[in-house]
């Protein structure tokens, strides 16, 4: 019985020692991890809106070239040149795609897109979201946007896509059309 009640005690004071360790780990590293957070949505919003920027500096750079506003619960970050960027997500073929993407003032053709994060088949459909690939959408129409198979866009509503990634490609088209759609309604305050 003593045995019992000795185990008992050591697993609670084990069990309270380690409750305390992760939970200053976690109020340790918690501002670290949001700062960082932080630090990798400014730097896609600055990409996708085409501001370069150094690492180092990226805060005051965001702070002096992007406004940040909110209407209708949707985050629109707008640049001095009046280029507008907001967040993207959806499903992909494999799991969510995530990512900003940046309208020339215009509203009706891209400046940009970055990607955050997405969970597409490495070496095949991860492909579409390479720098080089996702430069192919630039200055490209966005309504009636078409990811065509490699090589065949022609119109400028339509960008090549990755030959073997089209379920991806299909996918992330109707991202990129519902997330701009839904935007630029917002931002031209309900009319399209």
């Amino acid at each position: 019985m003593k045995e019992k009640i000795f185990m008992i005690g050591f697993v609670l004071v084990l069990g309270s020692v380690w409750t305390t360790a992760l939970v200053g780990v976690d109020k340790w590293t918690s501002p670290m991890i949001e700062k960082h957070r932080r630090e990798k949505q400014r730097t896609s919003i600055l990409q996708a809106l085409g501001i370069p920027y150094e690492k180092d500096k990226i805060e005051g750079i965001f702070d002096a070239n992007v406004e940040v506003s909110e209407k209708d619960g949707l985050k629109i970050y707008r640049s001095i040149e009046g280029a507008v960027a907001f967040d993207i997500a959806g499903s992909g073929v494999q799991g969510p795609i995530s990512g900003v993407m940046a309208l020339n003032a215009d509203l009706k053709t891209i400046k940009g897109i970055t990607i955050v994060a997405q969970e597409e088949t490495p070496g095949l459909g991860d492909r579409l979201f390479e720098p080089e690939a996702l430069a192919g959408f630039k200055g490209k129409v966005v309504q009636g946007l078409r990811i065509t198979p490699q090589g065949k866009a022609a119109a400028d509503n339509e960008v090549d896509g990755i030959t073997g990634a089209t379920m991806t490609c299909d996918a992330f088209q109707k991202i990129i059309t519902a997330e701009s759609k839904k935007y630029i309604c917002v931002i031209k305050g309900g009319a399209e």
